[in-house]
């Protein structure tokens, strides 16, 4: 009888799937909302994306680097996917400043300090997301107008 119970850890099912290209697949299914969300916000998204980006992969890089003194998890895609996530999440007119503490947030408490990939208990990006909804509500809430002020991200025009 003891027999026909196998208890082992998971993962049960093994495919030819990895975490990288899981990460990529779902960067690429967002291409099409981030070029809507180029179309309708202009300049002001580019900058937000971008920002988010780059901030999110710094900072993991960092953390990884001088703090767990462990190899680099970027290449694997989960600092873009979340720095992505994180910036279809906010407006597109907000300040860049903002943008990296929530990039901050969202890999510094969001993700590593639960232990990295896999280890979180809520999305990474939601908890940059309401950190700054909760510390800039004026900022976080005024959202501009799709396709009138496209081209208008500086305060000079």
């Amino acid at each position: 009888m003891s027999q026909m119970l196998t208890i082992s850890a998971s993962p049960h099912l093994h495919t030819s799937r990895s975490v990288s290209k899981c990460m990529w697949h779902v960067i690429v299914a967002l291409l099409p909302a981030v070029a809507c969300s180029l179309y309708y916000f202009g300049l002001g998204a580019m900058v937000v994306i971008a920002a988010s980006i780059l901030g999110c992969v710094i900072v993991e890089y960092a953390i990884n680097r001088w703090m767990l003194r462990a190899p680099s998890t970027i290449g694997n895609g989960s600092a873009v996917l979340t720095g992505l996530l994180l910036a279809l999440n906010l407006p597109s007119n907000i300040p860049v400043w903002i943008v990296l503490i929530g990039s901050v947030v969202a890999i510094g408490i969001g993700k590593m300090s639960f232990g990295g990939l896999g280890c979180n208990i809520w999305n990474p990006a939601l908890v940059g997301r309401v950190f700054l909804l909760i510390s800039f509500p004026a900022q976080m809430t005024s959202w501009p107008v799709p396709l009138e002020n496209q081209w208008r991200y500086l305060d000079a025009t």
